[in-house]
């Protein structure tokens, strides 16, 4: 039998690595999961938290990060509105943003104008698009056509209209 090598007690300078790795993984944690705004959605890589489609079209998209620090992506806004209604009131929310139409940073869910119908076709069927709320919805409708609404009518529409019930798509909460 061969004899077992004895193994050295770790060193004072091998302790204070790992303790300043340990922290330094932490912090680098508490970064990624941080913040009071949304993060980038990433084209390609992040898929719709309702319908389970990869996003393409970062200018339809939407995010919802939780109570918990948990992130959720959208590729339209009326997944964002079907998960908000589906999650009712006792869902905890530290943040639900949409993404700006015309390419400006996300926008607070609760405050943007959402255009629905005209000329925009959104990837999920309902034709919604999110707008800064300087806009003037006159202006919009002049532009786009369609309707102008506000965050609570996108949701509570989602509440009541099966999600994927567009004019050119399928019905079911995973049709697409």
């Amino acid at each position: 039998m061969l004899p077992l090598a004895r193994l050295a007690p770790p060193s004072r300078r091998s302790r204070m690595t790992t303790r300043l790795a340990l922290q330094l993984a932490v912090l680098a944690a508490a970064g990624c999961t941080g913040g009071s705004g949304p993060r980038p959605i990433v084209l390609g890589e992040d898929s719709c938290a309702f319908c389970r489609m990869a996003i393409t079209d970062v200018r339809y998209g939407g995010e919802v990060r939780t109570a918990t620090g948990r992130v959720h992506t959208f590729d339209a806004v009326e997944c964002l509105a079907g998960f908000v209604a589906a999650a009712g009131d006792s869902a905890r929310f530290d943040g639900v943003w949409v993404s700006d139409f015309e390419g400006g940073p996300m926008l607070d869910a609760r405050t943007a104008l959402y255009v629905q119908g005209g000329s925009l076709h959104s990837p999920m069927g309902r034709q919604i698009s999110a707008f800064a709320p300087a806009h003037d919805a006159r202006e919009l409708v002049e532009r786009f056509g369609g309707t102008v609404l506000r965050w609570q009518e996108v949701v509570a529409q989602a509440a009541t209209v099966p999600h994927g019930s567009g004019a050119d798509s399928a019905t079911g909460p995973h049709a697409h």
